[in-house]
């Protein structure tokens, strides 16, 4: 299975130069735990991210709500590329432990955002790695 097939929304994408409250807001209203700092509009690539719980830390270590995302945001992404098998999405995230990655066309561009909630809706997805879960363990004759 192809990471594509497991994308189901268009990636939801802000400035660098909106603030911490801003960002709030955004993740409230769209109910979504990453945002994608967009260095450009059209084509869109991803210059960083910031997720619900960078937020998070940035309120409880006392950073104003007005500072800019640039401030607070992750910016060594971590990304598949669409064609990419959903295998590398999982182990990427493992080996990170994180719970999103950057989804990329060939080109380099922004094509989406993959959740590790997005694996759990997919049964036969999760019976397939633990297959080769098991393979990888066990060998097989």
């Amino acid at each position: 299975m192809r990471v594509e097939t497991l994308i189901r929304r268009t990636p939801v994408t802000i400035s660098s130069t909106a603030t911490i409250k801003q960002a709030a807001e955004v993740f409230w209203r769209e109910k979504i735990g990453l945002l994608v700092v967009a260095s450009s509009v059209s084509p869109v690539r991803a210059q960083a991210v910031i997720s619900e719980r960078d937020v998070v830390r940035a309120v409880a270590k006392g950073t104003p709500l007005t500072a800019p995302l640039e401030t607070i945001s992750t910016k060594k992404l971590v990304s598949v590329r669409r064609s990419d098998r959903a295998s590398k999405a999982v182990r990427l995230m493992m080996d990170n432990g994180i719970r999103h990655l950057v989804v990329e066309n060939d080109d380099g561009t922004l094509f989406g955002v993959l959740s590790i909630r997005d694996f759990f809706r997919e049964n036969k997805l999760l019976k397939s790695f633990l297959e080769e879960e098991a393979e990888e363990h066990h060998g097989t004759d």
